[in-house]
């Protein structure tokens, strides 16, 4: 296989994996994920599944994992409070994080609310 080909699949490989620890570790459900990266369920649920970092679903998806290392550093990786605010009202991004991702706008305005707080500390 030529090289080039294989470091792209495996970039391919690595995003999906990436975006799936950083869902769980969001609190996400498979469902929840599938509406954030725009994909049905089916896709998601492929055993070997790849997303290209230049498609719309892997944009979608290093937004979220940016998402989920801001809030990691933010709280030392306390996972409970991780959950805590993407489940909660925060005044900050004008709603429920968890239930704002599910659209891109949504995903961008809670990537930019912690990015904003994370780059305060």
């Amino acid at each position: 296989m030529h090289i080039s080909l294989k470091n792209t699949l495996d970039n391919k490989k690595v995003l999906a994996k990436a975006v799936l620890n950083s869902a769980e570790q969001l609190g996400l459900n498979k469902d929840q994920l599938a509406m954030v990266l725009q994909l049905d369920c089916a896709t998601l649920s492929k055993t070997e599944l790849e997303l290209d970092p230049d498609s719309e679903q892997g944009k979608h998806a290093l937004l979220l994992i940016r998402v989920y290392i801001a809030l990691y550093a933010l709280t030392s990786g306390d996972l409970d409070w991780i959950q805590h605010f993407m489940k909660t009202i925060n005044h900050g991004t004008g709603g429920i994080p968890m239930q704002q991702i599910e659209s891109p706008s949504g995903l961008a305005a809670v990537l930019k609310f912690v990015e904003a707080i994370r780059d305060k500390l």
